[in-house]
């Protein structure tokens, strides 16, 4: 069967492989001049099912307003995103309630789950270079923090096969020395000892590596312009930037994009964009920091060991499609890990740091859509938000199992109804 891709990012590339696995004839269609390169490109490297809870947690309503004016909120919401996000955000609001909280949380923790089990699979018979750390990640909390809170959540992902132990300062220092100067900041700590990290750039391209060894061809530079329909539910062709291409199925892995190539065909996917930062630092050789990946729960700064390298992230912002870059977000990033490591400034030149931004595919719910649609050659692979490489390998596998098979698998979302 011949079967269209439309993106290659994390996402698309890992269901090209899975299809190309499978046996099909695949090509992917890009815009970009190699795959990952958008909100793949140098996102938080982080692949991690214990982060499955969505960000609507019960109680949201309550803190909206501290969240939206502390500085060291993780969200902002610029003004001139408000008039495009009243609607999905009253659905973001109303999925917080704890019983649809829980039911989207279960759906991104099997998905999740899926792709870790999957992606461990594909390393037993491929050699895959990405960065990649296996050594957990762990969450630590200051005094006046929320620890309490968190693991009673992680309490209830538990029972769905997310493992976590709960650190005292002692047990931090065991895992990560580089902490011994700010030690007194913490209560505690969670560790997960299941997740992994990397880079998700270079993950993407070994993904799109194996695909190519297995027929998959990727068209770079080429513009998806139009999802095009017969007179019937199906859909005939897509228009590119390069002309037009047909297969027997197609899959919509464009992230963000996804709604606005949706649309004309009718179809509402309850997707906005959501801007991520991340900062680059290069360590050139410094070994002082973490040996896995940290998150400080009162600054919401995040640290990820990629090689020689550290990855820092923090801040979210709804901004529709502005890929901005705004160095006073970067530095407050920067400024934010150097409290956590003091030592760094003295070790690392912190003005050599590459900041970057991408855009999150958000849903309401926070569980992303994957399957079928109203057209019955056209299926959905997209909105995973901010665990897009979490759900990369096991949306992948859902997506392929379904064309292949015509079977949804237990582990998948059943999308939203989407109006014709």
């Amino acid at each position: 069967m011949k079967v269209a891709v439309l993106g290659a990012g994390v996402v698309g590339s890992a269901t090209a492989y899975m299809l190309a696995n499978d046996g099909h004839e695949v090509t992917v269609i890009d815009r970009r001049s190699r795959p990952g390169m958008e909100t793949s490109f140098a996102n938080g490297g982080l692949m991690t099912p214990s982060d499955s809870s969505p960000w609507n947690s019960p109680g949201t309503v309550r803190r909206l307003g501290k969240m939206l004016f502390d500085s060291h909120s993780t969200l902002k919401i610029n003004p001139s995103a408000v008039p495009s996000i009243v609607g999905w955000g009253l659905k973001f609001l109303s999925n917080s309630t704890y019983a649809r909280h829980k039911s989207n949380m279960i759906a991104n923790i099997r998905i999740a789950s899926l792709s870790l089990e999957t992606l461990r699979s594909i390393r037993q018979t491929s050699t895959l270079n990405y960065d990649q750390t296996v050594r957990g990640t762990m969450r630590v909390f200051p005094r006046d923090g929320r620890m309490s809170e968190f693991v009673q959540m992680c309490r209830e992902m538990q029972e769905w096969g997310v493992k976590f132990d709960v650190l005292n300062q002692e047990q931090i220092l065991e895992k990560e020395p580089c902490l011994k100067d700010v030690i007194d900041r913490y209560i505690g700590a969670v560790f997960f000892p299941d997740d992994e990290s990397g880079d998700a750039y270079k993950f993407t391209n070994e993904m799109a590596r194996l695909a190519t060894e297995l027929g998959a061809q990727f068209l770079t530079n080429t513009t998806v312009l139009e999802i095009a329909k017969d007179f019937s539910t199906k859909i005939s062709h897509v228009k590119t930037s390069k002309g037009d291409i047909q297969a027997d199925a197609y899959v919509l892995s464009l992230g963000s994009y996804s709604p606005l190539l949706a649309r004309p065909l009718g179809l509402r996917l309850p997707i906005i964009p959501v801007k991520g930062y991340s900062v680059t630092l290069p360590l050139n050789g410094w070994k002082g920091g973490p040996t896995r990946p940290v998150m400080d729960d009162g600054y919401h700064a995040m640290m990820v060991p990629m090689g020689d390298r550290l990855r820092m992230g923090g801040k979210a912002e709804f901004a529709r499609y502005n890929t901005h870059i705004d160095p006073k977000e970067g530095r407050r990033v920067l400024n934010d890990v150097l409290k956590i490591l003091p030592a760094m400034a003295a070790h690392v030149d912190v003005e050599s740091a590459l900041n970057w931004s991408g855009l999150r595919p958000m849903t309401p719910g926070g569980a992303p859509l994957v399957g079928l649609t109203p057209y019955s050659n056209l299926f959905l692979n997209t909105g995973h938000g901010p665990l897009g490489w979490t759900m990369s390998c096991g949306s992948a596998k859902i997506t392929a199992d379904l064309i292949t098979h015509g079977r949804v698998l237990n582990n998948s979302v059943n999308p939203m109804d989407y109006a014709l």
